[in-house]
């Protein structure tokens, strides 16, 4: 595509109806608990950044300059599942409704689509954002099937995120 203008509003469309494909997996077993949140935690929330904008990037060509991996689309790939990951563990402490999660997805995703041609943030370091991007995707494998049972990575509904009963 010749239009940065295109290719965003291509890539952007891509993330949002994969994103709402994989919430049509919420609660599957499998590979449905890798890639789709399993409950509105922190942790499980960002995978709605990470394998969607993933997906996105890999379509729209995001990926490709010139036989290697363009580094731009690698930070965005890192920086977005991390932005959405703390926003949300952030906003959790406040107990809000669910429209918070869903306004703080949209955003990053957006501007994650937007710096995927040209991110401030790269530089020569290409490798680095790489290594990161694989080790997202090694710890959504790992904590799907083994979540620690600490803070973000906790079901906020559930018994154990809430603080201890006293006797």
């Amino acid at each position: 595509m010749k239009y940065s203008f295109n290719r965003f509003a291509v890539r952007y469309l891509l993330v949002l109806g994969l994103g709402l494909v994989l919430l049509t997996l919420h609660g599957a077993g499998g590979l449905g608990k890798v890639l789709a949140p399993q409950f509105a935690g922190p942790w499980e929330l960002s995978k709605l950044g990470y394998w969607p904008m993933l997906g996105a990037l890999a379509l729209s060509g995001a990926f490709r300059e010139g036989g290697r991996v363009r580094c731009s689309a690698l930070v965005v790939l890192v920086l977005t599942p991390a932005a959405i990951f703390l926003l949300s563990w952030l906003f959790s402490a406040l107990d809000p409704e669910g429209g918070i999660y869903l306004v703080t997805w949209l955003v990053c995703v957006t501007l994650g689509a937007a710096l995927a041609e040209r991110c401030p943030v790269c530089g020569r370091q290409g490798s680095i954002w790489l290594v990161l991007a694989v080790a997202w995707a090694a710890l959504y494998v790992i904590f799907a099937f083994f979540p620690p049972a600490v803070g973000p990575f906790l079901d906020p509904a559930a018994a154990a995120a809430m603080a201890p009963i006293p006797c």
